[in-house]
């Protein structure tokens, strides 16, 4: 009996400390941002050349930030968002690069230019400060054509964030002229 009891002892922590894990993961990202001005950004895509945010302005911009972690499940809000909203609005995938080590750069590049769609690289994590970011998770900030933070997520794609995103994003389309 009291084998058994341990035993389920220890699966009840190993249940807690898994949810503990999947709620840090899934932490939300900085939502004070939200309707205030979104944070500037200078960062260069793989093929050197220049973004800043106001490259993007007057149109509706989703940023997908992640780190190499994230990537795959990156590429699934990627798929979702251009197959609602193609060329409603405007998309640019932001790596996070802070761990990646310096002369590595050019390979880096290198590999990520294989990718035909422009990624912007930021090196020293400078988006990812900026708007509070989360790790190992895809992050997915909707900014309006004013320049407005409409909407941050950081977490795996669920059914229920993924709705909550096109609630947001309808709601910016509905909204800019």
């Amino acid at each position: 009996m009291g084998a058994e009891w341990k035993g389920e002892t220890a699966m009840r922590r190993a249940i807690l400390l898994t949810a503990v894990m999947l709620w840090t993961m899934t932490a939300a990202a900085d939502q004070t941002l939200i309707n205030r001005k979104a944070p500037g950004f200078s960062l260069r895509d793989q093929h050197d050349r220049p973004y800043t945010l106001q490259t993007f302005s007057g149109r509706p911009l989703i940023l997908m930030a992640c780190d190499k972690r994230a990537s795959k499940q990156n590429a699934a809000w990627r798929t979702a968002i251009l197959e609602k909203y193609a060329d409603r609005v405007q998309t640019a995938g932001v790596a996070d690069l802070r761990s990646a080590p310096f002369f590595l750069s050019r390979f880096i590049k290198k590999d990520f230019k294989k990718d035909p769609v422009s990624i912007l690289l930021d090196w020293d994590g400078t988006v990812f400060a900026s708007y509070g970011l989360a790790e190992n998770v895809p992050n997915i900030i909707v900014i309006d054509g004013m320049g407005l933070v409409r909407h941050l997520y950081s977490g795996l794609i669920t059914p229920d964030a993924r709705e909550q995103l096109f609630t947001a994003v309808e709601d910016v389309l509905e909204e800019d002229p």
